[in-house]
């Protein structure tokens, strides 16, 4: 089991379900974001992770500069993985619920096929699709 832990993210790896838990804590920065989510990528390879379930109830919105960085950098990094299935728990907030939804939609033709993407409200909901996890 790996874990880590920041001021703005949780980390936790279980290797032996190929599993991946991560929690943005609260609002970032573009440096953070982006460090956030290199760490999350350098996990998802070296730990061969197949499944990851990712809070993002907390993140808050991200600039037009970073969403690009997202599409054009880690997107096609992340489709290079072995990941297969990502949940994403947004929580109640219907907005990043639709922002992700859109997103997503314009990722997927390009990069993210072969990885199912879903959304969900809470841990449980996500975990349920991912498969029996311990919770």
């Amino acid at each position: 089991m790996f874990e880590f832990e920041n001021g703005y993210m949780l980390l936790w790896v279980d290797e032996s379900i190929g599993l991946m838990f991560s929690e943005w804590k609260c609002p970032v920065t573009s440096q953070e974001y982006r460090e956030g989510n290199e760490l999350l990528l350098a996990m998802l390879v070296d730990k061969n992770i197949q499944n990851w379930i990712a809070d993002s109830s907390r993140l808050g919105d991200i600039s037009m500069e970073d969403q690009h960085w997202t599409l054009h950098e880690l997107i096609p990094a992340l489709a290079r993985t072995n990941l297969t299935k990502l949940a994403r728990v947004s929580g109640e907030d219907t907005s990043s619920h639709a922002k992700f939804e859109q997103f997503a939609l314009r990722a997927e033709p390009m990069y993210i096929g072969r990885i199912q993407v879903r959304q969900f409200i809470t841990y449980k909901e996500a975990a349920d699709w991912i498969g029996e996890i311990p919770v």
